[in-house]
């Protein structure tokens, strides 16, 4: 567990600081662009994002459970899963440009054509961070996913200011991407040639058996989760989108955070699988309670900091985004518990499209009452609706195929131990004294005194996870500074 804990640490810290640079792009862009614009460009990333979900159907996330049981069959696997990608992703582009058409551009419109250029070159060869992390190589992925993203903050910064323009922003994205792919394909033809390739018999049908469900899941899952941009826009217009988004702008990070662990623990899950289950479930459990030791005071502090921190980093125009922010923290909450592992980890995919589904229902139910009563605050209801009916059925699933009751699916004692911790702990950023006499360093000030609090109670409650991952956090702060030559 140390090892995978060093593994876990080192790729939550590269993926915090990629997502550092990710938000950093957001920042810039409310300060150039008015709100409206702005609006059109997160309306531009939502298609995106929906069409990259369906093209990509999480296909190179296979390689997490096939590299490492396959593992003498490394780069025939990555060329199934390259050659899935590519016919997924022009099925699914061709598909929405005659839906497009047909509808008269009702459902992408003017974004159409860039939309289907830009996701037929982000998704494919795109195998590399999956690779290294079935093989337990988290540097090259933090370098690959730093460099890429630093590229792209760069060429949408330098387009926004150079010509305020939203095309010119899409272009030059598309532009960027064409490059990436064209390096990325030879730098496959260059590594595929190391190793030499096993032959392999009836892999593609084991690796369809595992990605179409597994697949279907997460397509739904995004479908739900963009839902409500999509509502936001159609309905409210591009200046509520763009609060909508600057409300649920830590959505990144928390997922970098939670699928981080995540990522690490599916491969070893994997191995362990064939021997004990239980051993399987305690290491899922354990990696639980690691989330919301980190998870849990973040709730608090954004809840508490909502509005400074949204007014202070993104100005006062963005002031309806803060009652957002405040709601999106019971997302947060719903993120500390990964309920898909143990059932990936054993191959059992197609509970997670029927939970899918049901959180998808449950959003388009809530969306339809919510959002014309309550706005952008009633899609964030939605969110959170969804998320937390998801899990339960997960949770129910889990306990089923684990055959255990639910009160011993997950360590509930420990957890509420961690949400005693973060909920006392608070008292300390309670009154405005913090705000009202330092301003924004207060604020910082605040979080850092509730961050010792909370970790002194975790220490006086007992937790271990918290040594564990204190121990996680200090080993992969020496790696990094001996790798950086500190």
């Amino acid at each position: 567990m140390s090892r995978l804990g060093n593994q876990a640490a080192v790729l939550s810290m590269a993926r915090l600081a990629n997502y550092g640079l990710m938000l950093l792009s957001p920042m810039i862009l409310v300060r150039i662009l008015p709100v409206a614009a702005f609006g059109r460009y997160r309306e531009f990333l939502v298609y995106t994002s929906l069409l990259i979900a369906f093209a990509a159907f999480n296909i190179n996330d296979s390689l997490l459970y096939f590299i490492p049981a396959h593992a003498q069959s490394r780069w025939r696997i990555i060329q199934q899963s390259t050659i899935l990608v590519a016919c997924s992703s022009f099925a699914i582009v061709a598909f929405a440009i005659a839906l497009d058409l047909a509808l008269k551009g009702a459902l992408i419109g003017n974004f159409l054509f860039p939309t289907a250029i830009y996701v037929l070159l982000f998704v494919n060869v795109d195998f590399w961070e999956s690779s290294w992390l079935a093989d337990h190589r988290p540097v090259p992925v933090f370098l690959y996913t730093t460099g890429r993203l630093l590229a792209r903050m760069i060429v949408v910064v330098v387009a926004a200011i150079t010509t305020h323009n939203i095309a010119t922003i899409v272009w030059s994205l598309i532009a960027l991407e064409s490059v990436r792919l064209a390096g990325s394909v030879i730098a496959w033809k260059v590594s595929s040639k190391i190793e030499d390739r096993q032959p392999l018999t009836n892999l593609w049908r084991a690796q369809l058996q595992f990605c179409m469900p597994w697949g279907t899941a997460v397509v739904l899952a995004m479908t739900s989760r963009n839902l409500g941009n999509i509502v936001v826009v159609k309905l409210l217009g591009t200046a509520a989108l763009a609060y909508y988004t600057i409300g649920l702008y830590g959505e990144p990070i928390i997922a970098a955070i939670r699928n981080s662990l995540s990522t690490v623990l599916l491969p070893q899950m994997v191995r362990q699988g064939s021997s004990s289950t239980e051993e399987r479930l305690r290491v899922w459990r354990r990696g639980i309670v690691v989330n919301c030791v980190i998870l849990f005071p973040l709730v608090i502090v954004l809840a508490r900091y909502a509005e400074p921190l949204i007014l202070r980093v993104f100005g006062g125009s963005y002031r309806p985004s803060v009652l957002v922010l405040q709601i999106y923290t019971l997302v947060i909450l719903r993120e500390c518990f990964d309920m898909t592992l143990p059932l990936r980890s054993a191959n059992r995919t197609m509970p997670l499209v029927q939970s899918s589904v049901v959180g998808l229902l449950v959003n388009v139910v809530c969306l339809i009452f919510l959002v014309p009563r309550a706005g952008i605050a009633g899609a964030a209801l939605s969110l959170v609706a969804a998320g937390f009916a998801e899990a339960i059925y997960l949770g129910w699933c889990v306990a089923r195929v684990s055959k255990i009751s639910m009160a011993r699916l997950l360590p509930w004692g420990v957890i509420a131990k961690v949400a005693l911790a973060a909920i006392v702990a608070g008292a300390v950023i309670l009154s405005n004294v913090w705000t009202k006499s330092m301003g924004f360093f207060g604020l910082a000030l605040g979080s850092v005194v509730y961050m010792t609090a909370f970790w002194l109670l975790l220490w006086l409650l007992r937790v271990p996870e918290a040594g564990l991952l204190w121990g996680w956090a200090t080993r992969a702060l020496r790696i990094g500074a001996s790798k950086s030559g500190l």
